[in-house]
């Protein structure tokens, strides 16, 4: 991302707004295929459909690298973007970790991310200014195989199914859901800001304040690092105190204030990046690891599915407006428009319930009772079939024991 703007203008064609399209057009297939890959992981499995979706991520980076011009290069981009499985393996991470370390799983996710980051900041540009950004594309295209034996390694999810059939329509109990819908309009917003950010950083660097492609590192791997730190800071702060709305809050404003600061003191724009890649990436966790919360285990994959689209459409027209309105107004009137979302954004996030902590235990029964019981007792939150029953609950409103002994009379009356 940090180069491919660049790449994409000096190939035959190339404009800003087709630019931002190659930037885009992976995250709008990314967008359309998140939910079917989500959808189709609840059923068929979570290793399956992301073996399939990075062989279809294969296909489209061999053709980024063989490109000769934008056109081409956007079609790939857009098959690269196809194989969308970041829902599928939000989904997998979440199925394979308990309550209370999920959050700490997704910032080793977001981590690790970072990590690539850093190594791909540092190797990119100088590549890139050598042998061309198809070289990019052909590292990628090597990936995807020891990534797929890495997958082989991965323990399987366990298969999880409502207790009882449900009536209503899939979709429409998620979008239901208040936090699920808000938050899928933030991280739309959030995606929406990062892409054109990342839009916007080189283009500043490179044609007003005079750096060549070979020396972004120098700017991107501190701003990294801070970010880095402020994603473990940020998902201690929430997690420990239980304050991840408050987190949430404050990285919205952080952005908001940097980005009225860019259009105001553009003269400091190298110091506005470390403060953007902090409030960008102290969010990012928090956020896909209370998406997982707020959705039921058994609509996980589908929910998630939803969330990532929302992520990637935001990616999509981030990237293709940053192009167009950095294109014909500069980087000031981009600032200001990222300034308003990140207000709009404030405004949302104050209606986002803070997730709660809560507990899973897992019961052997003679026989499963329904699910409408269960899930009106005071403090359970869902349940689910996963071999056996498994009950999630808020600790703050229901004990073990007590949880327990309500599940085991329903047994005992049954058996009776």
């Amino acid at each position: 991302m940090p180069v491919l703007a660049i790449g994409a203008v000096n190939l035959e064609g190339g404009a800003p707004f087709l630019a931002g399209l190659a930037i885009g057009g992976y995250a709008l297939m990314q967008m359309l295929f998140q939910y079917p890959f989500g959808a189709l992981s609840d059923r068929f499995g979570r290793k399956k459909m992301i073996a399939i979706g990075m062989c279809i991520f294969a296909v489209g980076s061999a053709i980024c690298a063989l490109a000769d011009s934008v056109m081409i290069l956007i079609a790939g981009r857009f098959i690269q973007g196809a194989g969308a499985v970041s829902a599928v393996i939000t989904a997998t991470i979440g199925d394979l970790t308990d309550e209370e370390n999920r959050s700490k799983a997704m910032a080793m996710m977001g981590m690790s991310i970072a990590c690539s980051f850093i190594v791909a900041l540092l190797v990119g540009p100088l590549a890139a200014a050598k042998f061309g950004v198809s070289s990019l594309f052909w590292v990628s295209f090597a990936l995807v195989p020891p990534a797929l034996l890495i997958l082989r390694a991965v323990p399987n999810p366990p298969k999880i199914t409502p207790i009882d059939p449900l009536e209503s329509n899939k979709i429409r109990r998620i979008f239901a859901n208040r936090n699920l819908r808000r938050l899928n309009i933030a991280m739309f917003l959030h995606s929406f800001i990062m892409t054109a950010s990342f839009f916007m950083i080189p283009m500043v660097l490179t044609q007003e304040k005079g750096y060549e492609m070979d020396t972004l590192w120098r700017v991107y791997l501190p701003a990294l690092f801070c970010g880095v730190l402020a994603m473990a800071l940020g998902v201690a702060i929430g997690e420990k105190l239980g304050a991840v709305k408050q987190v949430m809050l404050v990285g919205v404003a952080l952005l908001a204030t940097t980005f009225a600061l860019i259009a105001a003191i553009p003269q400091s724009f190298v110091f506005w990046v470390m403060a953007m890649f902090v409030g960008i990436n102290s969010l990012e966790p928090l956020m896909q690891s209370s998406a997982t919360k707020f959705a039921r285990a058994d609509e996980r994959g589908s929910a998630l599915g939803i969330f990532n689209a929302c992520q990637f459409s935001g990616v999509f027209i981030g990237g293709a407006s940053a192009g167009a309105i950095y294109g014909d107004y500069g980087s000031a009137a981009l600032s200001i428009l990222l300034c308003c979302l990140c207000a709009v954004w404030l405004l949302l996030a104050f209606g986002i319930d803070n997730p709660r902590k809560t507990k899973t235990i897992a019961i052997e029964l003679s026989r499963l009772p329904q699910q409408a019981v269960i899930e009106k007792y005071r403090g359970v939150v869902e349940c689910y079939r996963a071999e056996k029953l498994f009950v999630r609950y808020d600790p703050a409103l229901i004990s073990s024991d007590t949880l327990l002994d309500y599940l085991q009379k329903e047994d005992d009356d049954y058996r009776r």
